[in-house]
């Protein structure tokens, strides 16, 4: 028997269990920063972000080893998103590097929860300053020497130790060289010191992609600088009543070097970091013939635009049809340059069951950091698939099971008896008789004899129909619904056949639909699905109607309407 002090006893566990869980599944603290990396006597922004409320104040006393807090500041957000509550908080602080290297953030405390690491690359302050001036523009670049098509990522950088009003840079000047220049997000704005005097910084980055070898020249670049004036106008950055000042940046070499020799591959493809990655939407443990599954393959270089990424190249595999989508082109920027991904989807069509090999997929890369040639694979994969439900033969109690056929041609059909809904059917068949025998009587007064002869059977109106609702779907141009009105067409045609899916059907047909076919799945399973044209569907359906009902044995409708009357 549990007593009340027992069952109290009880209760104050599980509540402490409870309370115990919840603090394990707190969110984790998430760090991140403006930009990275850095120089010294650079200040920079550094967040921390937090999902759930917090017991006392963080402590952001290990990071004065290596940094300079000059600022911080607290904020709240609180969102209601289909009626669930969400905040967040978020600290935000204004730091300073006080060193160069290669830094680890140690973790800060959150009440009973910790940040991650977070590495972060503090640079020497740049040679080419001159402070004594007040207002100093400069340009530098990440390298002085890359390869042919590779990126290199070029800063132009205007301080000033006096408030300004206004400013203007001007553009990237290169001579004599065909360079892709991509613009790395907006003007970046924060504070340094030179000698232990502040400068406000105004900061632009571009990725630099080289298209020859030989030497890179970028420069001299003006730049104009406002101070003072009463108002500022977007339409007068520069007023006649403000100081203007011009200032010029220096020139800036760099070496592009060619390709290297040791590099075997039809497409150059230099990087520093490279992905190459599949994702399937479906069950690969479940596959049956006939139905599509989809095959996604990404692949990302740290470095590169997504154009200048190679293709994927999916071989062929006896027994799978393959509709590949158009590729899809992403480009991920950020201080660190460009990363480029390109996504492939293909769908994906086993003809029949059995075991199927998906070749491997390699592409070989140049590594910008080792200076070797690597290769980036998807290994091959064995997949299983059933059979469709009409291809396997299963065994039933039946009276009587007719010999199974050989492939394309007719079903095993199953006969059997069920006595217990014999007289049902008995009871149907009586009263229809009945209704038939007044309809008649009905008609010789009048009479006009109507009725269906024998010509006109459940056939004939079944394949009026299915022919019916295809050609208003090839009319329409419709690929979804001449699918599913094609499968019906070809079980009207032939009921004995009991097609499931559109491969039986191409197999039974031949060549000339199976082309069909083909374009069909090719517009159902891509992004341009509205590009179908039903015009040529119907005219091979068209004439495989007519081969049928010159050939005897199966009735069949005649007399089809053209597509466009």
């Amino acid at each position: 028997m549990v007593t009340p002090m027992k069952r109290n006893f009880l209760l104050f566990l599980l509540l402490s269990v409870l309370m115990l869980c919840s603090e394990l599944v707190q969110a984790k603290v998430t760090i991140s920063a403006d930009r990275n990396p850095v120089r010294v006597n650079e200040s920079f922004q550094l967040y921390f972000q937090v999902d759930e409320s917090i017991n006392g104040d963080p402590d952001f006393s290990p990071l004065q080893q290596d940094f300079q807090i000059l600022n911080r500041s607290q904020s709240n957000n609180i969102s209601i998103i289909n009626g669930k509550y969400e905040r967040s908080l978020k600290w935000t602080l204004q730091i300073m590097p006080k060193q160069a290297g290669e830094f680890v953030l140690p973790a800060i405390k959150f009440g009973s929860q910790e940040s991650d690491l977070f590495r972060l690359t503090v640079k020497p302050a740049s040679l080419s300053r001159s402070p004594d001036d007040g207002l100093i523009f400069e340009i530098i670049s990440d390298e002085s020497s890359v390869y042919i098509q590779s990126q290199v990522i070029v800063t132009m950088r205007l301080m000033s130790d006096s408030n300004i009003s206004g400013y203007q840079m001007g553009d990237l000047a290169i001579e004599d060289m065909d360079v892709v220049v991509e613009p790395l997000g907006d003007v970046k704005q924060y504070e340094t010191r030179l000698d232990d005097k502040p400068y406000l910084v105004l900061e632009m980055q571009f990725a630099l992609f080289p298209q020859q070898s030989g030497t890179l020249n970028i420069g001299p670049i003006p730049a104009e600088v406002q101070y003072g004036g009463r108002t500022r106008s977007i339409f007068d950055p520069f007023q006649t009543r403000a100081e203007v000042r011009r200032i010029s940046s220096k020139k800036i070499t760099l070496e592009v070097l060619a390709k290297p020799e040791s590099f075997h591959a039809a497409h150059w493809f230099p990087s520093t970091d490279v992905e190459l990655e599949e994702e399937w939407n479906g069950d690969l443990n479940q596959l049956i013939a006939g139905e599509p599954v989809t095959r996604i393959i990404s692949l990302s270089a740290a470095g590169l635009t997504a154009a200048q990424l190679p293709e994927l190249v999916q071989t062929d595999i006896p027994g799978i049809k393959q509709y590949p989508d158009k590729p899809v082109f992403e480009n991920q920027r950020s201080s660190e340059g460009i990363n480029g991904i390109r996504r492939q989807r293909t769908a994906i069509i086993p003809t029949g069951g059995g075991r199927y090999i998906i070749p491997e997929i390699s592409i070989p890369w140049w590594n910008l950091e080792t200076g070797q040639q690597e290769v980036a694979r998807i290994p091959a994969r064995t997949i299983e698939v059933d059979r469709a439900a009409n291809e396997a033969i299963s065994v039933q109690p039946v009276e009587e099971l007719v010999p199974a056929a050989t492939e394309g041609s007719a079903k095993p059909v199953t006969r059997r008896s069920d006595s217990g809904s014999l007289w049902m059917w008995i009871s149907i068949f009586l009263g229809a008789g009945w209704i038939a025998s007044f309809l008649l009587w009905l008609f010789m007064r009048r009479k006009t004899i109507w009725f269906l002869p024998e010509s006109v059977n459940s056939t004939e109106i079944s394949q009026r129909k299915a022919v019916k609702r295809l050609r208003r779907a090839c009319a329409g141009n419709n690929n979804a619904e001449a699918r599913t009105a094609l499968l019906g067409w070809a079980n009207a045609m032939e009921p004995g056949q009991n097609f499931i899916n559109l491969n039986q059907v191409t197999r039974y047909f031949g060549n000339p639909l199976k082309l069909q076919v083909d374009l069909l799945n090719q517009s159902s399973y891509s992004l341009s699905a509205g590009d179908w044209n039903g015009e040529l569907l119907w005219r091979t359906c068209e004439q495989i109607t007519a081969e049928l009902i010159s050939s005897g044995p199966t009735k069949t409708v005649a007399g089809l309407q053209p597509l466009n009357p």
